[in-house]
């Protein structure tokens, strides 16, 4: 068939219509473009030349192309509003071939598709517009949703009791909030080392914080980065690129998911759940072991994805310090967030 729009030789479906490619990527270029006003000029061009811009996209309007059908401009080097409560798309990272042999973990990265469906009705397309009032909004949600996970996963733990739960759940939200957020750090790593550092950077941070604060109490946009850019800073330098370094996959994110959420190292949790949560590490440790045999791993390989788990313990330790400087500088955070970080109301 020829194209409709310019009479070449080929033509195939388009944004609706029927046309080459070269008429529907000139198509294309004319609905981002940022000149609303476009005239006819064919009477100043030659006989022979081609329609001009005006009656070429005419003519691709009427072949049926609408502009309702091209997607958004994907808009280079854009700044998102990168934080510590920042949850990227687990699911939508590549994943290996996992053995038969890895039944819970393999389990885990396939149910982590509804986790992040269910993720996205929460926060909506731009996660990373919140600031951290609105994150600590929804921090039980999120946790009633992982451990959700974990019931799916291990039926057993269905039988705790409440206390455990939140024990066990109360323990582990800090250092995975932190661990999502180093994900994301690692798939986005190009993006990030051209954000960090700079003026947007830390408006970004200004906002992230400031825009927290009680009504008549907000300090000025310098104050804020002042204090609280350094936990930023820190948290990019310390933890999440040492785990960019690991260079870890999903399957491995998902094993440190649930080694992080059965830990059984907390005196708040009963002799029954610190037993439950011991085997299950157990499990997931064979699992982990057996996964990276079976991809030709080092030795060291094991180790080194266990060593995540220090990282995130130095990590929750400054969450700690950056919630009491919130609470020194009026920052409205949710109960539930206090409760979960053992913060007393002021």
């Amino acid at each position: 068939m020829l194209c409709l729009v310019c009479g070449a030789d080929s033509s195939e479906p388009h944004f609706g219509g029927e046309s080459c490619r070269a008429c529907a990527a000139f198509f294309r270029r004319c609905v981002h473009s940022k000149k609303l006003d476009v005239t006819c000029t064919c009477q100043h061009r030659l006989p022979s030349s081609h329609p001009c811009r005006h009656c070429r996209m005419l003519k691709c309007i009427a072949t049926g192309m609408t502009k309702n059908k091209v997607q958004p401009n994907r808009e280079k080097n854009r700044s998102r509003f990168y934080h510590i409560g920042y949850i990227p798309l687990i699911s939508s990272l590549p994943t290996s071939i996992i053995p038969k042999t890895c039944d819970k973990i393999s389990k885990t990265v396939v149910n982590w598709v509804d986790v992040d469906k269910k993720r996205k009705q929460m926060y909506g397309e731009s996660p990373y517009h919140q600031n951290l009032a609105e994150v600590t909004s929804t921090a039980k949600a999120n946790i009633r949703l992982l451990w959700g996970l974990a019931e799916c996963i291990f039926s057993d733990v269905s039988k705790l009791s409440s206390s455990d739960r939140d024990s066990i759940t109360y323990n582990f939200f800090p250092k995975w909030l932190v661990m999502e957020s180093a994900i994301d750090y690692c798939t986005n790593y190009n993006q990030f080392q051209s954000f960090l550092g700079t003026d947007e950077y830390y408006k970004k941070c200004a906002h992230f914080y400031g825009s927290s604060m009680a009504s008549g109490k907000r300090i000025k946009d310098s104050e804020t980065i002042r204090i609280f850019a350094p936990f930023w800073d820190w948290h990019y330098s310390e933890v999440a690129h040492p785990v960019y370094l690991k260079k870890l996959d999903k399957v491995e994110y998902m094993a440190i998911f649930l080694l992080l959420l059965f830990d059984y190292a907390y005196t708040n949790i009963s002799e029954d759940g610190a037993k439950l949560c011991r085997n299950i590490r157990k499990v997931i440790l064979r699992e982990l072991k057996g996964y990276q045999d079976d991809k030709n791993c080092s030795d060291m390989r094991l180790a080194d994805t266990i060593d995540t788990l220090r990282l995130l313990e130095k990590a929750e330790e400054k969450l700690q310090e950056e919630n009491v400087l919130c609470g020194l500088h009026n920052l409205v955070l949710h109960d539930d967030w206090k409760e979960i970080f053992h913060i007393k109301k002021l």
